[in-house]
């Protein structure tokens, strides 16, 4: 591990409070079942573990803020004997932690299919194994019992991201959340989601900045729009389905590096999000283009920083070190 990271003295120049958050959403880069009828049994370079730690890396290398892996994400497409291992994306995040050095590492786990204090347990594991760069996502329609089950033990060392992808959640959200992960196809209902959630944050006696709205988005880059455009057709062939009906609560962009980096600032310049968590259609392609593409443009505009503010995943999402006791329904 080199050691650049930690010698980088942040930008001076950078406005905090405007500065864009990026994380990369991996799961789904995981093993699955393929079809009969396609012609190789996996996708040409499929992934394994030095592939996933060579991804982690890049995302490191570009200061991104996270990497989030799901709760089915697995190395391999078939499970072994009765194990249908629950806790993969902690045991896969919490192992990521020893070869990373800054970047945060996000484990969706369910408190409804593992106990609460097994799954603050795991976030420990992580936490320890990472040096306090742990998070823990979780799906929207969470009883607020089980959240508050879970973030009443790890909340200072594991910020918690919950996705949510039904407007009636946004409040819930609101007042459990420190990240909000939101699907909007435009930047008007992407601002009236982070409207509702920071207003759910201040009506339970919050910080609206201590809660993050990030948009998710489905990547296919390339060097032109019509390579992206052509690369995309190719990944539909592969799958035989249209590969962005799977992410249609995802923002979709086909085109270069340069043009997600516009579209990055449009959005946030207009007060509709805190920054994206972008899924990639292609592991290298799309995960470089961000990282040496996307990056470095937002860079250049004095949007992303270029080093990492401190060692925790609460210090790189700006995030106030004491964290409030947060209330719910108790639904």
């Amino acid at each position: 591990m080199t050691p650049q990271n930690r010698t980088n003295t942040p930008n001076p120049a950078l406005n905090e409070r405007a500065r864009i958050h990026l994380g990369l959403d991996l799961s789904a880069a995981g093993a699955r079942r393929f079809s009969g009828h396609l012609p190789v049994p996996a996708p040409v370079g499929a992934l394994n573990a030095e592939r996933l730690n060579d991804l982690v890396r890049t995302a490191e290398r570009g200061t991104l803020d996270l990497v989030a892996i799901s709760d089915d994400f697995r190395l391999q497409p078939e499970t072994i004997g009765l194990l249908r291992g629950r806790l993969d994306a902690a045991v896969i995040t919490s192992r990521l932690g020893r070869i990373t050095d800054r970047l945060g590492l996000v484990a969706t786990i369910s408190p409804e299919s593992n106990e609460p204090g097994h799954v603050a347990t795991a976030l420990q594991t992580i936490s320890r194994n990472s040096g306090g760069r742990a998070g823990w996502q979780v799906d929207g329609s969470t009883p607020d019992r089980l959240v508050q089950a879970v973030t009443r033990q790890v909340s200072s060392i594991a910020p918690t991201v919950v996705s949510v992808r039904n407007h009636a959640h946004l409040e819930r959200a609101g007042r459990l959340a420190d990240v909000v992960r939101i699907g909007a196809h435009t930047l008007e209902d992407a601002r009236e989601q982070r409207r509702i959630v920071r207003t759910a944050a201040l009506e339970a006696g919050r910080d609206a900045d201590d809660v993050l709205v990030l948009v998710d988005l489905f990547a296919v880059t390339g060097p032109d729009r019509a390579s992206a455009e052509a690369r995309l057709d190719l990944l539909d062939a592969f799958e035989g389905t249209e590969v962005v009906a799977a992410h249609s609560g995802s923002i979709i962009q086909v085109g270069t590096p340069l043009d997600l980096a516009d579209l990055i600032e449009e959005w946030h310049a207009a007060g509709a999000v805190d920054g994206f968590v972008v899924t990639p259609s292609s592991l290298v392609a799309d995960v470089t283009g961000l990282v040496d593409g996307v990056v470095p443009a937002l860079r250049a505009k004095g949007l992303f920083r270029d080093s990492y503010p401190g060692a925790t995943l609460r210090e790189t999402l700006g995030l106030a070190s004491s964290v409030r006791s947060l209330t719910g329904s108790g639904r």
